[in-house]
């Protein structure tokens, strides 16, 4: 039984240089223990605000489904966290599937989430939408349709097209999907996301910076006193946790898949691993709620 026991750990050393060196996994265990130590008490204090407080607002709606994403993903994190620290997968191919799409789900979900925050804000300010009108079950309903809609187009993509490589039912690697980059149809979703996502956070920061711009000039110099332009930069908080968190990913990301090979990898990995793990630090946003960033 000790000679199995040093043969996998022999083993999974090996798969170890392949696909993460020590300096890589130290790097990943720190941030993934922040994200799960501060992400934790950040669902936790803002749900409980927001208990108490009741709201039924558009924002507040949207703030509950970015918890629940959170949620989801911080279950996730001690598997990733059991793996990296020990080297070894040991909870079946299925389920290394599964953690490995849920980082992904809750980095397009919570982008989503926070881009319909930033356009609702935008047509509230150029008089397109009126809160009055907006009731909690409109906004409840596009919460559904949004999580239905990513669900069908999401879920299939990932358990369809990602994993299906021999390598990945060894039960002691996991996280390595980006061997499947080598694959027409994966570059082109790969793409098609980055574009989306580039093309949004640039469009979107326009048109906040037209608007703050234009407040500044009818407000100053006590802008800070009305609601209309405290809401607009606290909007541009949503778009600098997508730039902070997101935008690295999917900006490497075509660097990673133009130079990406099977024979020399062990540093594109190192640093998209690194830019994967980046994508979980959104979730110490409901953190920066608690501390009044955001109301």
């Amino acid at each position: 039984m000790e000679m199995s026991n040093m043969t996998i750990w022999s083993n999974a050393s090996n798969v170890d240089l392949d696909h993460c060196d020590s300096c890589c996994r130290m790097i990943l265990i720190i941030v993934y223990s922040l994200v799960l130590l501060g992400g934790t008490a950040g669902v936790i204090l803002m749900s409980h605000m927001m208990f108490k407080k009741n709201s039924r607002s558009v924002i507040a709606v949207m703030v509950t489904n970015i918890i629940v994403l959170h949620s989801i993903l911080l279950v996730t994190l001690p598997f990733r966290l059991n793996y990296y620290i020990s080297v070894v997968w040991e909870f079946g191919s299925f389920a290394c599937r599964v953690v490995s799409s849920i980082i992904y789900c809750h980095m397009y979900f919570s982008f989503v989430f926070y881009v319909a925050i930033v356009v609702f804000r935008l047509l509230i300010y150029f008089k397109k939408l009126q809160m009055q009108r907006l009731k909690k079950y409109h906004v409840t309903v596009l919460s559904i349709i949004i999580w239905l809609v990513g669900g069908l187009i999401f879920l299939p993509v990932f358990f369809l097209h990602y994993g299906i490589d021999p390598s990945h039912s060894e039960q002691q690697r996991c996280f390595e999907f980006y061997k499947d980059l080598g694959r027409w149809e994966i570059i082109v979703i790969n793409y098609f996301m980055i574009a989306i996502m580039l093309t949004t956070v640039l469009v979107l920061f326009l048109i906040q910076a037209i608007v703050i711009f234009q407040l500044i000039r009818a407000l100053w110099p006590d802008m800070w006193a009305h609601h209309e332009y405290r809401a607009q930069i606290k909007s541009c908080f949503f778009l600098l946790v997508i730039v902070v968190c997101f935008i690295p990913h999917h900006a490497f990301r075509v660097h990673f898949i133009q130079n990406y090979s099977e024979i020399e990898n062990s540093k594109l990995v190192f640093y998209n691993e690194i830019c994967v793990a980046l994508t979980t630090i959104c979730c110490l946003d409901m953190l920066c709620f608690i501390g009044g960033v955001i109301h």
